[in-house]
């Protein structure tokens, strides 16, 4: 008999009492699971050979023997839901626990990580929120730009020291002036669906991205991208660009199918990476690693990431503002176990490329003046926001941060002399914890010297909505910018079309901010881009436009759940190399 069926008999006893002695006839025990004394007889015998039960009978007729229930309806319940749960079949495992969601949370958590099913290697993770859709030409979060450098490939890749590397292009070159830039794409290419993937599909699909809003500041100097042959794309510029290639290794220039980017587009995401996705709702992602990759196929067979309330778990599984007992711990990226009581020794700990910062707003209904800007800059220091933070029981791991970026030289902030603020302020931020803690830490701090504060939170897709349209009416913003693994054309966007920063600086700066940019990308090589950007980035913080605050410390934990992975630099692990033994 299945477990299931054995299920429904075992509930009919529990209200005879769990773990404790019972007395009782066989034919009492028969009448309580509604059938005959013989197959009550066989039934008990199943569960006690589980351990669900023990059953001593005793001989003649009208004897009692003795039953205890070893395990409370629940627990078994749980029990048998993990089982099914660790086989892959979820929607067992929650009919099992009576569809509380709850329940089935915890138990996704407790059996996360690596497993073997049927010889395929499956990672399952849970995440505290849905995933947006997973289309490389909308804007999006650091954990969905991971997720979509899963499922889709670039043309060319970009390493840590910016040094190219070839994806779907196995070779490529560019002219003396570096107007025009060929790609060679590897025979055989295709997309999830199986469709090809060849210079005529690659080439139209550019010449429509330059045609999106999101895309004209990055491709403005496009004239037109062109087949030449079935496997050479040539993209011709107006205007010199040492580093354009090192642009096309960008997450947004992700090769997709063209119809993809109508707007009206339901059909299933259809990629060119290392995963494809085979179900993606509210509730939970599911990838499985793609054959017919052009490079090596991924050691993982598939992960499923749910979405779960995190909030009553013991250990969080992928969480990039952990609170802090201590203000110096790590912030946390890590895999985790409830059954894992071992110590954090096994980790891997990083300093993000990116920073938290304030944006002193030159758009807002009343900006704040030069003067005000200076001295706010030197009162709303790392060093007091932090300590605000502490104070507010709301601290993450962080460093405190000098300039944009960790490895660039610091920004020393004056002294500067009190004025005149105004009696009202409000501040605008997105809703990711760590930053929402920080706008109220900056807004207690404001309060300390008579200022009325409004923090607003707004959605990510709304605040670059309203800083795009100009509509963003906050006097301060509270921000951030993450670089990708594309380390060099990722700060290069993250200043050139960063809607929120570009629009909040004003008119004047935001023109020589372009302007510079520009002259940036004609002159300099992909490898210098990170030295030819630090004077720039200086130079918004000098005139007091932003003020840096954090870089965030990132650390993969690994509990024992999964072994030798690395850290990538959206602080998730590197789930296509993750490998088993077993």
């Amino acid at each position: 008999m299945s477990d299931l069926n054995l299920l429904r008999y075992y509930t009919r006893l529990t209200p005879l009492g769990i773990d404790q002695e019972i007395k009782i006839a066989l034919a009492d025990v028969a009448n309580t699971l509604f059938t005959s004394t013989r197959h009550a007889r066989n039934l008990l015998g199943e569960m006690h050979k589980l351990d669900w039960l023990s059953w001593e009978p005793k001989v003649g007729r009208n004897q009692r023997s003795t039953l205890r229930l070893n395990l409370a309806l629940n627990q078994l319940k749980s029990q048998l839901a993990t089982k099914r749960i660790e086989q892959g079949k979820y929607e067992k495992a929650l009919s099992i626990l009576d569809n509380d969601e709850r329940a089935f949370g915890l138990l996704l958590q407790s059996t996360s990580g690596a497993s073997m099913r049927e010889g395929r290697l499956h990672i399952q993770l849970t995440y505290k929120r849905p995933f947006e859709k997973l289309v490389p030409h909308q804007r999006h979060r650091s954990s969905e730009r991971y997720l979509i450098r899963q499922i889709y490939c670039c043309l060319v890749s970009s390493d840590f020291d910016g040094e190219l590397q070839p994806q779907l292009a196995h070779h490529w070159h560019h002219d003396e002036m570096a107007l025009e830039w060929t790609f060679y794409l590897r025979p055989g290419l295709v997309f999830h669906d199986g469709s090809p993937i060849d210079a005529h599909s690659v080439a139209e699909l550019f010449n429509q991205l330059a045609k999106l809003e999101h895309y004209q500041p990055d491709l403005n100097h496009l004239v037109r991208a062109s087949a030449a042959l079935n496997n050479k794309v040539v993209f011709t510029l107006n205007e010199p660009d040492q580093g354009f290639a090192g642009l096309l290794s960008g997450i947004k220039f992700s090769i997709q199918p063209l119809e993809q980017l109508d707007p009206n587009h339901s059909s299933a995401i259809v990629g060119s990476g290392v995963f494809e996705v085979i179900e993606h709702s509210n509730t939970k992602l599911s990838l499985q690693a793609f054959d017919r990759y052009f490079a090596c196929r991924a050691l993982t067979d598939l992960v499923t990431i749910w979405q779960i309330d995190e909030r009553e778990l013991k250990h969080k599984q992928i969480e990039t503002n952990h609170p802090e007992k201590q203000s110096d711990q790590p912030c946390h990226h890590y895999l985790s176990s409830e059954l894992d009581e071992r110590s954090d020794a096994m980790q891997q700990t990083r300093i993000e490329d990116g920073c938290m910062f304030l944006l002193f707003n030159q758009r807002s209904e009343a900006p704040l003046n030069l003067k005000q800007q200076t001295y706010l800059s030197t009162v709303l220091t790392p060093q007091s926001i932090h300590q605000q933070l502490i104070d507010n029981k709301r601290a993450f791991a962080c460093e405190h941060a000098a300039n944009l970026l960790p490895d660039w030289q610091g920004v020393t902030r004056c002294e500067s002399l009190p004025t005149q603020l105004p009696k009202q302020l409000s501040i605008a931020v997105y809703d990711y914890n760590a930053l929402v803690n920080c706008a109220h830490a900056v807004a207690d701090q404001l309060a300390h010297l008579g200022i009325n504060v409004q923090v607003n939170v707004y959605s990510f897709r709304e605040l670059n909505h309203l800083s795009e349209t100009h509509q963003l009416k906050e006097s301060v913003i509270v921000h951030n910018i993450n670089l990708d693994d594309n380390r060099h054309s990722s700060a290069f966007c993250s200043l050139f079309n960063n809607p929120i920063l570009q629009a909040s600086i004003g008119p004047q700066a935001q023109g020589w901010l372009t302007e510079s940019l520009k002259e940036l990308r004609k002159e300099t090589a992909l490898t210098d881009y990170l030295s030819a950007l630090e004077p720039i980035a200086t130079s918004l913080i000098n005139q007091h436009l932003l003020s840096p605050i954090f870089h965030h410390r990132q650390t993969l934990r690994f509990h024992g759940v999964l072994k030798d992975v690395a850290l990538t630099n959206w602080g998730w692990p590197d789930l296509r190399n993750v490998w088993s033994t077993d």
